[in-house]
């Protein structure tokens, strides 16, 4: 269930009211042998019980539970228990928050803060040419305006919300209007999902100011920097006005619990939690002691525990050797040693003797190719590399861990399209448990990267293992002439999970266009792995390439 519907359906501020402010009118208990009632008793939470009722303290932001004879309290995430708070917000009126900025193809058309337009006076930000009230400049025009880096709440589902015109062409492949967010890690982008497409708009939004909102959920723990950007991709077809945006909002509530009808409904099979069935969905709480040393801390060094893999690293740092022949990796827990297949000094080393794209002689003598954004260059498109959904690798080809059982498969216990996923574990306990390390990699047939415009990798990942960043590493390689490339890891995420979600990863591709490479998917356990942890999960991977 979404949350937003609670958060459109009124507007701000919300009001809001402090959990268990009312505790004496959620419903009446049979006790008293005189008129068959009797009041509440509040703090029941540690007694002991017979049966739920006797545990039941009145308070309307708590169900009450008997778990093993003892009263376990579980507090339910209404609007009226949890308070909404404003991350963001900007109206776009003369002067804009600081750390909003904005970045244009040319000087022909750009974001501008005008008073042309507005949903709430006197201005809202604009995207054309100002003097001409057009974007139909003779030119390819494009522009992008981001936002401040907002950290947000890891409890909390975040929505981003704003109102939207946009009197631009309809066809979803011109004229793109689109709202990403870049995941920060120490300042740089780990990676980047798209929150809003074109096509995801509503009718509405081109017939006059419509509200429009993009949940982040999946983000949620994460720095992230919102962008607004607008590519009329050509020159052709522009005759319009152009996009106005108003009222921008980003606002973290309480997650809305799953639909439920009795407490069996909200069973999850965790014997380290009590569930039950509230008015607005399932709510739980957690009713065992904490572990002796778990490992989830995320300074944790695996390399310097009992048992660990040899040639032990947890950075790519960990590995170099500096020599300039080798190209060196962290995969997994273990360093990895490839041949370069450059060894430029300069960017002469690495022509291609392609236009399209620009060379340049990165780290470690590293040759990388970043693609053109022009006419004759780029061409924006999709290429669907695999979704598992015919229940094969469609092309991808498995390594490590035969004899465990242990290793990526085709498995329909979860999936974002159609009924399969990837999956990395044991398809009968869904578990990846054995008595000792396991590691698995799954590498896509050969791809061809285009020439022009910026090319990403995108998927899906639910990854349900240990909250220690450095254990249960799944992580994202490229391999161009034999050299293997890390591009992306889940060290990047919060806790090294993706929260009991799918999130949607996005991850950039620009050193390579004009590339053939392939794509490697690893899971790494590090250690012997727990008993209790369902694993890792990819689907519906694409190659998207833009000419923005």
């Amino acid at each position: 269930m979404t949350l937003l519907p609670l958060l459109l359906a009124s507007s701000l501020p919300f009001a809001t009211q402090a959990c268990g402010s009312d505790t004496s009118s959620k419903l009446i208990q049979v006790g008293d042998e005189h008129d068959g009632t009797h009041l509440f008793e509040p703090g029941t939470d540690g007694r002991e019980c017979v049966t739920s009722a006797a545990c039941e303290d009145g308070d309307l932001c708590t169900e009450n539970r008997c778990v093993d004879s003892v009263c376990v309290s579980i507090t339910v995430p209404t609007e009226e228990c949890c308070e909404t708070a404003v991350l963001f917000s900007e109206t776009f009126d003369e002067n804009v928050s600081d750390g909003v900025s904005f970045t244009q193809l040319n000087g022909a058309a750009g974001w501008h803060i005008l008073d042309g337009r507005n949903a709430s006076p006197p201005e809202a930000l604009y995207f054309g040419d100002p003097e001409r009230m057009t974007y139909n400049v003779g030119v390819h025009v494009a522009g992008e305006v981001r936002l401040p880096a907002v950290e947000l709440p890891r409890d909390r589902e975040t929505v981003l919300t704003m109102r939207l015109y946009a009197l631009i062409e309809t066809n979803p492949q011109y004229d793109i209007f689109q709202v990403d967010a870049d995941i920060m890690d120490g300042g740089e982008v780990a990676a980047t999902t798209t929150l809003l497409r074109k096509r995801d708009i509503p009718v509405d939004s081109y017939q006059g100011f419509a509200l429009v909102s993009a949940s982040l959920k999946e983000l949620a723990g994460a720095t992230v920097v919102v962008r607004i950007s607008f590519d009329s991709v050509d020159d052709l077809n522009n005759g319009y006005e152009g996009v106005w945006v108003d009222d921008l909002q980003l606002l973290a509530s309480c997650p809305l619990p799953t639909a439920c009808e009795t407490d069996v409904d909200c069973d999850d099979g965790d014997a380290c939690t009590a569930e039950a069935c509230s008015d607005v969905g399932c709510v739980s709480t957690n009713i065992c002691d904490p572990i002796d040393n778990p490992i989830t801390d995320v300074d944790v060094n695996p390399c310097a525990e009992p048992g660990a893999p040899a040639d032990c690293c947890i950075s790519d740092a960990d590995c170099e050797d500096g020599n300039p022949a080798t190209v060196n990796v962290c995969d997994g827990a273990t360093c990895a040693v490839t041949l370069n297949p450059d060894q430029c000094l300069t960017a002469t080393d690495c022509d291609d003797g392609d236009a399209c794209t620009t060379e340049t002689c990165g780290a470690g003598g590293v040759c990388e190719f970043e693609g053109t954004i022009g006419a004759g260059c780029c061409t924006p498109g999709t290429q669907r590399i695999a979704d598992f959904d015919n229940e094969t690798l469609q092309g991808i080809y498995v390594t490590d861990n035969f004899e465990t059982g242990i290793f990526w498969t085709p498995d329909l216990t979860r999936s974002t399209s159609g009924k399969f996923a990837l999956y990395c574990g044991d398809p009968v306990t869904q578990t990846y448990t054995y008595d000792r390390r396991v590691k698995s990699s799954a590498t896509t047939r050969p791809l061809e990267i285009p020439a022009g415009g910026t090319t990403r990798i995108e998927f899906d990942l639910f990854k349900a293992t240990r909250t220690a960043i450095n254990y249960d590493v799944f992580q994202v390689f490229v391999l161009r002439d034999g050299a293997l490339q890390a591009a992306w890891s889940s060290k990047l995420l919060p806790d090294g999970t993706t929260g009991g979600a799918w999130r949607h990863v996005a991850v950039p591709l620009t050193a390579y266009a004009g590339q053939q490479v392939q794509l490697r998917f690893v899971f790494d356990s590090v250690g012997v792995p727990p008993g209790s942890y369902e694993g890792t999960y990819v689907d519906s991977i694409t190659l998207e390439t833009g000419c923005q």
